[in-house]
């Protein structure tokens, strides 16, 4: 027998448990309410309410097909993790709200038609995205499933951008019908937070589970790339004269001149210089390749034969070949009579 009737414990004179002893946790509507609530209010002194949430759980692929288009998109990044972790998405009608009262400092008339994203649009949610995050961290909202510490967010332009950023694996997926000022501003907010790999999970046994213990170790290592957009050589007394300002050409060299290199040195792949969320990024691109037919092999140069009229103002002939003996110059030929007569 684990507990105890209240009523036979005041009997006997004994205490009966405390009531919140045996009380369930707040449930994931409760503490998102709570947190998004404090957030709009500390953030845009705004009053927002959670209607409802939805959970589910989905690969990177999947999130990024089955996307909204049109919606604000930002990225969350941990700091051990080079690549997004997680992405959280605003629909268009709570995007209104949060710029009309930042704008103007007050609700408008939620338009018909939305017009596109825009990068103030994205940097105008930063403030209810930064401190959302912060208050569902302390509200204790996916504590032991997610790590919602320490999250930097940060504008991108849309999802196909994040998709080419984001860490492999499954995420975990809220959305959150948000109500802001009263009942007719309502919208839809997503958080997507990627779920961190269970170990010691019974697949790792025998030689199977080692290899592929292993080859998870070596594909999460980290490596240094460098991004090289030019090499140059020049005299050392040129380059002690280098002053801050000074211009140096790089002659052939353009935006798609750049090259990822790894640790030793080799080429690794060819990018084209850009930005991303005002950023300098890289577009990896494909590598060209020239064929060349001949192997670099010159053809044969036909011999050249000199002509009558190349050859100088001598009196000399050219003599064709003919495959026979032609007497040499001075001297007689022979007579076809057979007699030895000499010519005066």
């Amino acid at each position: 027998m684990t507990a105890m009737n209240p009523v036979l414990a005041r009997k006997m004179g004994l205490e009966a448990p405390p009531a919140a002893a045996v009380a369930d946790p707040a449930s994931p509507l409760r503490l998102m309410r709570r947190a998004v609530s404090r957030a709009a209010d500390q953030a845009l002194s705004l009053s927002a309410t959670v209607h409802d949430i939805v959970e589910d759980r989905c690969e990177v692929e999947e999130m990024i097909e089955d996307g909204p288009d049109g919606w604000v998109v930002l990225g969350l990044r941990d700091g051990s993790n080079a690549g997004l972790t997680g992405l959280m998405l605003i629909d268009p009608v709570v995007r209104q709200a949060l710029v009309d009262m930042q704008t103007m400092g007050r609700l408008m008339p939620v338009m018909a038609e939305q017009r596109r994203v825009t990068r103030t649009d994205a940097a105008l949610m930063l403030p209810l995205a930064e401190d959302m995050l912060r208050q569902l961290a302390e509200v204790g909202f996916g504590a032991g499933r997610v790590d919602m510490v320490d999250l930097d967010v940060a504008p991108i332009d849309d999802l196909r951008t994040a998709g080419l950023v984001m860490v492999q694996g499954s995420y975990l997926r809220w959305r959150v019908a948000v109500h802001i000022g009263s009942e007719a501003v309502a919208g839809d907010i997503i958080l997507a937070l990627r779920l961190p790999k269970i170990e010691g999970d019974g697949t790792g046994e025998g030689q199977d589970g080692w290899h592929r213990a292993l080859r998870a170790s070596v594909c999460e290592a980290e490596a240094d790339l460098d991004a090289v957009l030019c090499r140059m050589r020049m005299p050392m007394d040129r380059i002690e004269a280098f002053e801050v300002g000074q211009v140096l050409p790089m002659a052939g060299t353009t935006v798609g001149s750049v090259t990822l290199t790894g640790p030793d040195g080799s080429a690794v792949a060819v990018a084209r210089l850009g930005q991303m969320a005002g950023k300098r990024a890289v577009r990896l691109q494909q590598p060209t390749l020239t064929m060349d037919d001949d192997m670099g092999i010159r053809p044969p140069v036909p011999p050249t034969v000199p002509t009558q009229a190349a050859l100088p103002d001598s009196g000399a002939r050219v003599i064709p070949d003919t495959g026979k003996d032609e007497p040499e110059t001075g001297a007689q030929a022979p007579d076809p009579t057979g007699s030895d007569r000499t010519l005066p």
